[in-house]
């Protein structure tokens, strides 16, 4: 509400009150003034004289109930009633009334005014203060000893509180990321050690080592994949990603992935189809982590699609976002799973075993630091679906 709206009902509800105390004050007077005529009347009744009641009444005799009752009936009998001189009265006690009450509003209303000034300018102070914390720029307070005393204290703890713990998590997130990253690049000279010497080995196969082999590499091929996707994800945890930002046209991004899972798909007799959009239809990110971020929802799909299924994407773009849908061929999402999907190392029941459960959580982390937002769900025929969004910002 504001200040003039508050000033107008201030003014009518004093403006009222002292109406009202101007209409009791002329029934007051007026009522006062019919009693004491009654018992003045009376009082000379009582007397010899006119000269002698007068004398009486003037001088503060008590005046007895029949005195005042036989002057009131002589009252009556020439129409001089209580109440009758109300309308009389009642301009005068009015202004007066009137005048007294708009004055103590005035003031009550300019104490008022001044506390409110007050009030919201200590809240503005602490909502700046919560501001500028809550953006990272410094911020002191100005302590003051008023009725937001209490609650300032109270503020400067949790904030002091607040930073101590976000400084501490920050620290231990970076030295958990920099542990990652170490014991990644740790791993990487082994495994390419073992690659290097899996394919010397090969020529040397016979028939019963042929099976050990192939467990073999395909347990390298997956410990370089661990060792990748940890990489990403102790580069993201870090921030020390740089995404170059540029135009990325939806259909040719669901291209160049499908393009890499092609031949996987291609022995499984999965079909990918994309359903086009009417118009343009693209994002603004980095085509390359985006690229990394899709491939894996994708390929979580065709993990999840029987042999012979089809994958189904389809897109769609409007003043706020762009929309990306993925659904697979399989039978859903179990609901235990739907709130750990995106966990890292979480795998489902339908998962794959060489599946270290990392892709998804990648993918998310990907695509939120640049602006952007996946679900998953299950579609209304029952197959698991990936919700992409991009926001324009």
């Amino acid at each position: 509400m504001n200040t003039g709206r508050k000033a107008a009902r201030h003014f009518v509800f004093w403006l009222l009150l002292g109406l009202a105390a101007g209409v009791f004050l002329a029934a007051v007077l007026s009522y006062h003034e019919y009693q004491t005529m009654a018992d003045i009347t009376g009082a000379v009744l009582r007397s010899d004289s006119l000269a002698e009641g007068l004398k009486n009444s003037y001088a503060f005799q008590s005046f007895s109930l029949e005195m005042n009752t036989e002057g009131s009936k002589y009252l009556a009998a020439y129409g001089y009633r209580p109440m009758r001189n109300w309308g009389a009265y009642l301009p005068f006690t009015a202004g007066i009334s009137v005048l007294l009450f708009q004055l103590a509003g005035l003031c009550t209303f300019r104490v008022r005014y001044r506390e409110d000034l007050q009030t919201k300018k200590r809240i503005r102070e602490l909502t700046e203060y919560l501001r500028a914390v809550n953006s990272g720029e410094g911020a002191m307070l100005r302590r003051r000893e008023d009725d937001f005393s209490h609650l300032e204290d109270e503020m400067y703890k949790t904030v002091t509180e607040l930073q101590s713990a976000k400084e501490a998590a920050v620290k231990n997130h970076e030295v958990l990321a920099e542990r990652i990253a170490d014991i990644a690049h740790q791993l990487k000279t082994p495994l390419t050690s073992m690659s290097l010497m899996t394919e010397l080995l090969e020529e040397y196969q016979t028939i019963e080592t042929e099976e050990y082999y192939s467990r073999l590499s395909n347990q390298i091929e997956r410990l370089k994949n661990l060792v990748t996707g940890l990489l990403a994800l102790a580069k993201l945890d870090s921030h020390g990603v740089v995404f170059h930002v540029e135009r990325v046209e939806v259909p040719e991004l669901l291209e160049a992935v499908s393009e890499l899972l092609r031949e996987i798909m291609t022995e499984r007799g999965i079909s990918f189809v994309a359903e086009e959009s009417k118009g343009e239809c693209f994002i603004y990110g980095d085509r390359q982590w985006t690229e990394e971020a899709v491939l894996n929802i994708l390929k979580n799909c065709v993990e999840h699609t029987p042999d012979g299924g089809r994958i189904v994407a389809s897109y769609s773009q409007n003043p706020i976002y762009t929309e990306l849908q993925i659904e697979d061929g399989g039978s859903g999402f179990h609901a235990k799973e739907l709130p750990h999907i995106f966990e890292r190392f979480y795998r489902g029941e339908g998962a794959a075993k060489d599946n270290a459960g990392i892709g998804l959580a990648l993918a998310k982390a990907v695509l939120e630091q640049q602006n952007g937002q996946i679900c998953a769900e299950n579609t209304a025929d029952g197959h698991a679906g990936f919700r992409i969004k991009w926001y324009f910002s």
